[in-house]
């Protein structure tokens, strides 16, 4: 079984885990001023904004980690009732806030956001997703 990295838990990753790298939440201002400075529906930023923020922030995940939480991402896209605008949405019923610094409603066709998100880290990881899927992963 996958552990999920420096624990003794399974990993069981979440389409919402993507957004960690541009949560501002902790993060020093300048942090928050440079990537608000980026347009999420401008296709030039928001490959930068794939790259730069969220696929930087899970550069601590193994090839095979990788390959699972992009197995996650595809999995949530194909189904057509998915609802992407939640994750850029606080939710009242959990408390739980959305990482994001965009609201759904800053972001047209949140589901686009993920699907670029697929595609660049496909491309970007496309050495560690071939690595990981040639693996038994039951010797995971």
């Amino acid at each position: 079984m996958l552990m999920a990295p420096f624990t003794d838990l399974p990993y069981t990753p979440t389409v919402a885990s993507l957004l960690a790298g541009v949560d501002t939440e902790y993060k020093d201002e300048s942090f928050k001023e440079t990537l608000l400075k980026l347009d999420p529906n401008n296709k030039n930023d928001r490959k930068k904004i794939i790259i730069d923020y969220i696929l930087h922030d899970q550069n601590y995940l193994t090839y095979r980690h990788k390959l699972v939480l992009i197995e996650e991402l595809r999995k949530a896209i194909s189904k057509k009732e998915y609802d992407f605008d939640s994750l850029f949405e606080y939710n009242y019923d959990t408390e739980e806030y959305s990482s994001s610094p965009w609201a759904a409603d800053e972001i047209i066709t949140p589901r686009s956001f993920f699907e670029d998100i697929l595609n660049i880290a496909q491309d970007v990881w496309s050495e560690d997703l071939v690595r990981a899927a040639s693996e038994d992963r039951s010797t995971w």
